[in-house]
């Protein structure tokens, strides 16, 4: 009886955790890229050259003294661009990452996992006006408030955008 009881248990922990694992874009990690920083272990304030040593060069598309912008292909018809707007003075201003993906379903999901995560970094976030989830906070790097920013905008494909802005800039 009491092998039966463990069997039972341990199948119940398995469905758990596929359960739980159900809900987790598998293309969350990747856009993330790390907890640190406010989005992809940056924050508003670095510079163009610690962007550079951050992302992956092979996949830098474009760049200017102000702006750099990365395409990601994730898998096929799943796709992210990163974006990095830069001050006159070498700082960090704007992240902007928009993302493609084939199915709805899949970028609904993606928008829970990235609110979750804010909500869990920055608090609770508010809905805007324009259908924004806003979050605030600070850069440690330049001391000024920071907005972060997403919205679903799918209808016939899977279509994210974050925005991660300097509020005083």
């Amino acid at each position: 009886m009491k092998i039966g009881l463990n069997k039972i248990v341990l199948s119940f922990g398995i469905c758990f955790l596929f359960a739980c694992n159900q809900n987790k874009s598998p293309f969350f990690d990747e856009i993330l890229k790390s907890e640190n920083g406010q989005f992809r272990n940056t924050e508003i304030g670095a510079t163009i050259e610690d962007i550079k040593a951050i992302e992956n060069e092979k996949f830098l598309k474009d760049q200017m003294p102000d702006y750099l912008h990365y395409d990601y292909e994730i898998s096929m018809g799943n796709t992210y661009t990163v974006t990095y707007d830069f001050s006159e003075n070498n700082e960090l201003y704007e992240i902007e990452v928009v993302v493609f993906l084939d199915a709805i379903e899949d970028a609904a999901v993606l928008f829970n996992n990235f609110s979750a995560h804010f909500n869990r970094k920055y608090s609770v976030g508010r809905k805007e006006d324009d259908g924004y989830m806003t979050w605030h906070t600070n850069s440690s790097i330049s001391n000024t408030r920071v907005a972060v920013s997403i919205i679903n905008d799918s209808e016939a494909y899977g279509f994210l955008t974050i925005f991660i802005r300097d509020l005083d800039y």
